[in-house]
């Protein structure tokens, strides 16, 4: 029997603050950004539509090439670990430059917006890769695993809690007069926690799994094509296209529900996303209590989220402006469900790989992680594009009075499109062969040797 290790709770801890930043940083984008490009900086859905969609495209292919780098890398921090270190500043300072409104024509605005989201999602992508790939690097034990997504689930909701609260309730304190201005300090707050959790990820935990074979000496081509032979691979690649959608569209949409559809203040909207994070920080306990009671399995949580989801999205077709509550407590319980499932979602990176490895005997940790985040990214891509041409065809431009047509756009965007992919998803997993028993089968890696920190 190959010896696992045990993470302690600092290590935990830390790993989970790597999520954390990471959390902020996508969060604060896909619930912010999509209205700061449209009514702060002014640029028109349509054009914000294309941006998403070339930009995530763009960050999407340069995943793979990421993970495939990290797979080689060999440091005395390990394979993963110094990407964290070496990017933690550059990272926090693209998460800033995105929420700045410079003074500029249209065209002026159109290329800034492109180059500093591109360089956003570069950033992005260059720290999370890998730190997708640290935890199996961390410790071989799946039971490790799943416990420090446990922990890494509610740590990161208890950041995005914080950010949710503060960035609408700063912006509608500071920015009366200069909307654009209380953003660029807003963020820049936001950047300099997300840096500074990022740091303490890398810290505070140690690389010690080492695989039998590395995978340095195979090419790009042959990694892709031992990954899309797993069938559980590429059913989950697909299903993470799937997913991403519906919860991206979600979140890119609540702002616009809220203050045109339910008619209320960015005040409310910061109440909204507060309760949506404290349901973030409740569904990873939930979620455990569940699979340790064996009353379903990791995987039948996430069916059970993702069928969840689609009933809550496809009920609020049927909520009324006048039925604020209603609508809270759907967008609410939308988030816990996408919780939940979440928890075992990320742990399946990991089981992927070491399905993968048990396949081939090559250690694909990192290729793995790419792959994951590129078909993420997909979803974005596809999701941003969404966002911005639904609200083109209905009409909406900033400062524009709000008619029928906008949020009728604007309740299909919250309601329809994520009922569509929740449900798409739910029959992706039907067909997830990699069962409870499989991803528990000791892998092949080893103990890193003495020299990687």
């Amino acid at each position: 029997m190959e010896p696992v290790h045990k993470l302690s709770a600092r290590e935990k801890i830390c790993f989970g603050l790597g999520d954390s930043s990471a959390n902020i940083f996508l969060g604060m984008t896909m619930m912010f950004l999509p209205y700061f490009y449209t009514d702060v900086l002014g640029i028109s859905a349509a054009a914000m539509g294309l941006l998403f969609v070339i930009a995530r495209l763009v960050d999407a292919f340069y995943d793979p090439f990421i993970g495939n780098v990290a797979d080689r890398l060999q440091t005395r921090h390990g394979h993963y670990r110094p990407w964290l270190l070496w990017l933690a500043v550059p990272y926090g300072l693209s998460c800033l430059l995105v929420f700045l409104a410079p003074d500029f024509s249209p065209t002026g605005k159109l290329v800034y917006a492109y180059a500093t989201y591109l360089f956003l999602i570069l950033m992005y992508a260059s720290t999370v890769v890998p730190y997708v790939a640290l935890l199996s690097a961390l410790t071989s034990d799946p039971q490790e695993r799943l416990a420090a997504n446990a922990w890494r689930f509610p740590l990161a909701k208890m950041s995005f809690l914080i950010c949710s609260v503060t960035v609408p309730m700063f912006v509608a304190w500071y920015g009366k007069d200069n909307e654009a201005q209380a953003y660029m300090v807003a963020m820049s707050m936001i950047a300099v926690l997300a840096t500074a959790m990022m740091l303490s990820c890398f810290f505070g935990t140690k690389e010690r799994v080492k695989p039998a074979s590395l995978a340095s000496n195979v090419s790009f081509k042959q990694q892709l094509r031992i990954s899309l032979s797993a069938r559980p691979v590429v059913i989950f690649y697909i299903f993470k296209i799937t997913s991403s959608i519906a919860f991206v569209i979600k979140g890119s949409a609540t702002i616009y529900f809220v203050k045109y559809f339910l008619g209320r203040s960015d005040g409310f909207v910061s109440g909204l996303l507060s309760a949506t994070a404290i349901a973030g920080i409740i569904a990873p306990m939930i979620a455990l209590q569940l699979i340790k009671r064996k009353k379903v399995s990791a995987l039948g949580t996430l069916k059970l989220a993702q069928a969840g989801g689609c009933i809550a999205a496809l009920a609020l077709f049927f909520v009324s402006p006048d039925n604020i509550w209603l609508a809270v407590a759907l967008l609410v319980v939308s988030v816990l469900l996408a919780e939940i499932g979440a928890i075992t979602a990320w742990a399946l990176p990991s089981e992927c790989a070491d399905y993968c490895e048990r396949k081939s005997g090559l250690k694909m940790s990192g290729f793995i992680a790419a792959g994951t985040l590129f078909t993420m990214k997909i979803g974005l891509a596809i999701a941003g594009g969404l966002v911005g041409f639904i609200l083109s065809m209905s009409g909406y431009h900033a400062g524009v009075a709000i008619t029928p047509e906008i949020l009728k756009g604007i309740i299909f965007l919250i309601a329809g499109v994520p009922a569509i992919f929740h449900g798409i998803s739910v029959v992706l997993l039907m067909f997830f062969n990699l069962d409870d028993s499989q991803a528990a089968q000791a892998p092949v890696s080893q103990p890193h040797q003495p020299g990687i920190h």
